[in-house]
């Protein structure tokens, strides 16, 4: 079958390859062959598309190879969920790139894009989308956010793994303004000298709301807000020097805290010192705090009566806004931090760590001196 076959919108939705890869591909088919058919389906309308393969039918065509297809007789909603559970879980894409894809899904109507016809059926629910993908509701709302806020700069960046979701909507959120706005403030922010620091991996964050069920206040945020909170506190505002860590409200906060690992050669103490505090004055309810593995450092522990998580490997960060790395890691270099990270659930229980974190570190307790696990 030829290979220019129009391909479906439910096939764009999903990032696409880099040409480096899409090379690699062609060669691969020109040597051995298509080792797996595309697939075709056929519309209402007997308009027959490229539902799934588009990648393969590019390097294809690029070494003049005959497509081979498989025809795919299910109904639009089953084409809908073949192509996000081909893809999705096929292809190595983070919890951000398929938000995004789940959160275009959910807002395509009948017509498509630009009015034009197809063949699609009304939108799933974000919930729905959501359940296709494999990720939360709250991600694809925030996909969905980007998607009706953000313009083709934005989008493309959170598609390509260069930004997570949540750091794109809180950008577009702390605007409150319009896309035109939004899109601004993101460029602002990739080109400016303001500061310098580093940026939790956003599959780390997204892990931290679930295992937190909300974050209400990140207390040592960076210029990007790239983190999903309520409320943010910058160096600018100096959350150590603020009186409170509870909500506006007076209720007990849920805290992120990724807190300045140098600050006048103390390192995190006087943040980590703090967040205990606010947790036993009833203030805080519970707080997750991403710090550098330190085990002979006094502040880790007087941690130690809280369960901990020792990340495998080292996290990287992404290099903020007026960072002197940031021009490499725009150029595509990422490097890994040179220490291991921990993360400390303070108002956490070990199991809650476990179960968001266990598949990327290993949970670690105290005992007391009875022998049984020491609890905070």
């Amino acid at each position: 079958m030829s290979s220019q076959l129009p391909v479906h919108p439910f096939a764009n939705l999903l990032p696409n390859l880099t040409e480096v890869e899409l090379d690699e591909l062609a060669a691969d088919i020109a040597l051995h062959g298509q080792r797996e058919p595309a697939t075709v389906w056929t519309d209402a309308d007997d308009v027959t598309w490229l539902l799934d393969g588009r990648h393969r039918a590019r390097a294809a065509a690029r070494v003049g190879a005959e497509l081979r297809t498989l025809l795919f007789e299910g109904t639009e909603d089953e084409a809908r969920s073949l192509v996000m559970s081909l893809n999705v879980r096929r292809r190595h894409l983070s919890p951000s790139q398929r938000a995004l894809a789940a959160g275009a899904l959910a807002r395509r109507q009948r017509g498509g894009v630009g009015g034009q016809s197809a063949g699609l059926p009304d939108a799933p629910t974000q919930a729905q989308a959501a359940r296709t993908a494999g990720v939360s509701e709250r991600l694809v709302r925030d996909a969905s956010a980007i998607m009706r806020n953000g313009d083709e700069g934005v989008i493309r960046a959170v598609a390509n793994g260069e930004m997570s979701v949540t750091a794109a909507a809180a950008t577009i959120r702390a605007t409150k303004t319009d896309r035109q706005a939004a899109t601004a403030l993101f460029l602002s922010h990739r080109r400016s000298s303001s500061s310098d620091s580093w940026l939790t991996p956003g599959w780390v964050i997204e892990r931290a709301l679930a295992c937190l069920g909300r974050i209400d206040g990140d207390v040592a945020a960076a210029p990007e807000l790239n983190v999903p909170a309520a409320w943010s506190l910058t160096a600018a505002e100096d959350a150590l020097a603020v009186p409170t860590w509870a909500n506006a409200d007076g209720s007990p906060s849920r805290l992120w805290i990724n807190p300045p690992y140098g600050l006048a050669g103390r390192g995190p103490q006087d943040w980590t010192q703090r967040a205990v505090a606010e947790w036993e004055a009833g203030t805080v309810e519970s707080a997750l705090l991403l710090l550098p593995a330190r085990p002979g450092a006094h502040w880790q522990q007087e941690l130690a009566r809280f369960p901990r998580l020792e990340f495998r490997g080292h996290l990287t960060f992404e290099p903020g806004v007026g960072n002197a790395a940031r021009d490499r890691w725009d150029a595509g270099t990422r490097a890994e931090a040179p220490f291991a990270s921990i993360l400390v659930g303070v108002g956490v229980t070990a199991n809650q760590l476990h179960r968001h974190f266990g598949d990327v570190g290993v949970v670690f307790v105290s005992y007391s001196s009875s022998g049984s696990p020491a609890t905070a």
